[in-house]
């Protein structure tokens, strides 16, 4: 078997100023939320399948009970408005290995660039270990001219670091292929699938890109991730809270030592 195969359905599209949003199963999944919305709402034509031997060693349970090998998806939209026209890439899994990221982005990067993509949009998740009230949304991009637009959207750029997996790397192939490229992550707690995040993002793409989403529907997930938050929370505070008590037996032990009466 080949390391990735593409699998062609349609005939490649021909697009205005297409631009490639990106999102795959990440940190708190994120870029997967979004672009699954994005995938909804805009009923895009899917043209092309991606396997490979490096996505995780099993299949897929279909609702209906049949079977599928796990996937990459990558759709196109017409855009009505004579606007940016988009191609949606999304899918069950990430590469398992580092090389195997190379070459799965690297797919993808080449697909973008039949159909001459100009931009690419990598969406995901950035894992603080703490829940935050509002998520923050943070960039990187190709160049400085990029990072100066986007700031006007209160898009955190912030210097230094590292980008790990499909968001970062397709970014990263972009300067190799001369496309712009542009990463948006939104601030999760990184554990548990984060929909409020996953809002946060889709807003700012919507907004950028001129699209309408469904945010009445997509609000149902977004309540259920605040009551999962909220779960989470009292856990932490319970377990601080036994910690804190567990911490003060031990002090008081040690100020207090036993004293045994013969």
């Amino acid at each position: 078997m080949e390391d990735v195969i593409i699998k062609i359905e349609k005939r490649l599209p021909k697009l205005t100023d297409a631009i490639m949003i990106a999102g795959f199963p990440g940190i708190g999944f994120v870029g997967k939320i979004c672009v699954d919305q994005m995938v909804e709402d805009l009923k895009p034509v899917k043209f092309a399948t991606v396997y490979s031997p490096y996505f995780p060693p099993q299949i897929i349970v279909n609702f209906d009970g049949t079977v599928r090998m796990p996937q990459n998806e990558i759709y196109y939209w017409k855009n009505k408005n004579g606007k940016n026209d988009l191609i949606l890439a999304t899918g069950d899994f990430q590469g398992i290995t580092g090389d195997s990221q190379y070459k799965i982005s690297d797919a993808i990067i080449e697909i973008a660039k039949k159909v001459n993509v100009k931009k690419i949009y990598t969406l995901g998740g950035l894992g603080t270990g703490t829940i935050p009230k509002k998520a923050r949304i943070f960039g990187a991009a190709t160049s400085k001219k990029l990072i100066e637009e986007l700031k006007k959207m209160h898009i955190d750029f912030r210097p230094g670091g590292g980008i790990f997996g499909a968001a970062g790397l397709m970014i990263g192939l972009c300067t190799l292929n001369k496309i712009d490229g542009v990463c948006l992550m939104g601030e999760t707690q990184g554990e548990f699938l984060d929909a409020k995040a996953s809002e946060a993002v889709l807003k700012i793409i919507a907004q950028i890109l001129d699209i309408r989403i469904n945010f009445d529907t997509f609000g149902k997930k977004v309540k259920e991730t605040e009551k999962n938050i909220n779960e989470i929370k009292k856990m932490i505070e319970e377990q601080k809270k036994q910690f804190e008590q567990a911490t003060q037996k031990q002090e008081d032990s040690n100020r207090f030592p036993l004293v045994y009466i013969r």
